[in-house]
């Protein structure tokens, strides 16, 4: 039963009668009349409203009483929100309703007598689903079935918000899958929310990876003689707020030359060209050390290129050049290469050339260079017009070639956040080396394979696993036993060298006539799994505790074993014959989770 409603008085000072301000949790119901003012919001021991998400003992955000109205000065800026914008500084009201998230309670204040008499209204039991643009209403049903009736009517998350019966504006669906504990659907984790009336859009730095609006957007000087920024030092350019724009809407630099490159605001690193204007895709690759990731992201780009425009008519374009240039590097030195010694890639480093350090929280700390690509529509398709051109880019897909030692358990991810892009992704690609596990290297004794000759590392993917699922949950505020929506995929590599342990005919490509075939993606998947749960049930115990939506897919980055290298300077290292690379099934994992992202691009049967 909802709480019963209170009779609201004005609050007076001095004999003049000033607005009252009120709370309603719309979670649970309960109004709270505020009257004695500094008020606190939050988990504090003299909190006048308790937010039973926090941590006990963490403030919110305090209320105090002004001339003009109220103000709200946030003393934890972690998870609050104020009309669905993240709150940082304070803000002014003074009459109305103001929608506010701390951490994962949703409320909405009312200041002022006709405010409050719209919260006698509020019926928090059910909740209506309603179209940001016009206002149409999708549906009407209880709070925690929300999620499930976007998703079963297909609709995406990005242009709708929901409120309780009874208040007219509404909360982002990030806000409401949030408090929920559930991930928003794949569609739209690159963060292109459309927000009700007021509120702004976010995005998701691809390098540090915290949330910004279109309009905080840092500007790159252009001018050469702008150079020095007080946080990245003397050698980088300048970054600024733009505030002259000439006629072409381009931002102009101190110095008055236009401004083309964007910065993330909190890391200051550029953003990729035309970040702000298309869908971003992050999918997060996580593996050991040493579980050949670099190998399969050079191969993968490669063969994706071949598919996506033969299969699909769509091409994959550099996004952008100048910070894809290493990984450019080593897929052209894997391809032109003539020998397996001129085909090694060098292992990434915790801290090397695939890194960079910039600020995060005020701290400089070492990130994941990320690699951006484009898919666009070829003009050369069929039924294509050059029309078509003008809207050839549809989304971006992003990469990072990260050092396993970042998913090891033990690494402080505060000191060394390298990893934490697995919490922002649209699909986790789990890349499983066979190669190093017991339970594979006991069925496979006697193979012939170099990589099995090796004196056995130490096997921990079973720990990366578990660590990654404790990180990600952590990051999402997730309870430990909820799974994530973000779907998991598991990649068992080196399917070359195993493959005759299965039934390997039964095996079916997915891709065919330009499309990708659910149906043999789940048998392929079903098939792989009975596997894996006899040779080592803990993969697949690990990967369904984590996500909902898991699958299983077999992938060789080239196709045959690698040789072993017998002198020179790389004498003991293995490396493929680059006139033998023939991949199998690499791309089919990218390919099912764009076909669940895009799907007017990928389609499916």
């Amino acid at each position: 039963m909802p709480a019963p409603r209170p009779n609201f008085m004005p609050l007076t000072r001095k004999g003049a009668t000033r607005p009252s301000l009120a709370l309603v949790d719309c979670l649970r119901g309960q109004i709270t009349q505020l009257a004695d003012f500094p008020a606190r919001l939050g988990q504090t021991e003299n909190a006048a409203w308790k937010a039973l998400s926090l941590p006990a003992g963490e403030a919110g955000c305090l209320i105090e009483d002004t001339d003009e109205g109220f103000r709200l000065t946030p003393e934890n800026p972690r998870g609050l929100r104020v009309n669905g914008a993240p709150m940082s500084n304070t803000c002014e009201i003074n009459s109305g309703i103001t929608l506010l998230q701390i951490g994962r309670d949703l409320v909405a204040l009312a200041a002022g007598a006709e405010a409050q008499a719209q919260l006698q209204k509020i019926q928090t039991d059910d909740w209506r689903l309603f179209r940001v643009a016009d206002g149409h209403v999708e549906g009407v049903t209880r709070f925690r079935d929300l999620p499930e009736l976007v998703r079963t009517r297909g609709l995406d998350p990005v242009q709708y918000a929901a409120a309780p019966l009874g208040l007219e504006s509404g909360f982002f669906l990030a806000q409401v899958f949030e408090a929920l504990g559930v991930s928003l659907p794949p569609s739209a984790s690159h963060g292109e929310l459309a927000a009700p009336a007021g509120a702004r859009t976010m995005f998701t730095c691809p390098v540090c990876w915290l949330k910004f609006d279109a309009g905080d957007a840092m500007n790159i000087a252009a001018h050469d003689s702008l150079r020095g920024d007080p946080i990245l030092g003397e050698d980088a350019r300048l970054r600024f707020f733009p505030t002259r724009f000439n006629d072409l809407g381009q931002a102009i630099d101190p110095l008055g030359l236009p401004s083309a490159d964007l910065a993330c605001p909190h890391c200051r690193r550029r953003l990729p060209p035309g970040f702000l204007e298309v869908p971003q895709f992050i999918f997060s690759i996580v593996g050991a050390p040493s579980a050949g990731k670099t190998y399969y992201l050079s191969v993968l780009l490669k063969v994706l290129q071949q598919t996506l425009f033969r299969e699909f008519g769509l091409v994959l374009k550099d996004g952008d050049p100048t910070g894809n240039m290493l990984l450019n590097q080593m897929k052209n030195r894997l391809f032109s290469a003539s020998r397996p010694d001129e085909a090694i890639l060098a292992k990434t480093a915790l801290e090397g050339a695939m890194y960079e350090r910039l600020p995060r929280y005020g701290r400089m700390v070492a990130l994941p260079r990320p690699f951006a690509y484009a898919v666009g529509r070829a003009v050369s398709r069929p039924g294509a017009t050059p029309d078509d051109s003008d809207h050839a880019t549809d989304c971006a897909l992003i990469f990072y070639d990260n050092a396993g030692e970042h998913f090891e358990p033990g690494v402080d991810v505060e000191d060394s956040p390298g990893a934490l892009h697995v919490a922002s992704s649209a699909t986790i690609f789990f890349l499983f080396d066979p190669t190093t596990n017991f339970g594979f290297r006991k069925i496979l004794t006697g193979s012939p394979d170099p990589q099995l000759a090796q004196s056995a590392r130490l096997d921990q993917q079973d720990s990366i696993m578990a660590e990654m699922e404790i990180r990600v949950k952590r990051l999402l505020a997730l309870e430990p036993g909820r799974k994530i929506d973000v779907p998991l995929a598991v990649l068992i590599g080196k399917c070359d060298v195993w493959k005759h342990l299965v039934q390997w005919d039964r095996f079916q490509n997915p891709l065919h006539d330009g499309i990708i075939d659910q149906a043999r993606v789940d048998a392929n998947s079903t098939l792989l799994r009975e596997f894996l749960s006899q040779v080592d049930p803990a993969i697949v115990a690990h990967a369904e505790g984590l996500a909902r939506t898991v699958r299983y897919f077999p992938v060789s980055a080239f196709g045959h074993s690698p040789a072993r290298i017998e002198s020179g300077p790389a004498a003991g290292l293995l490396a493929p014959d680059p006139k033998r690379i023939e991949p199998i099934y690499l791309e089919i994992p990218t390919l099912w989770a764009l076909s669940r992202l895009m799907p007017q691009l990928f389609p499916s049967g």
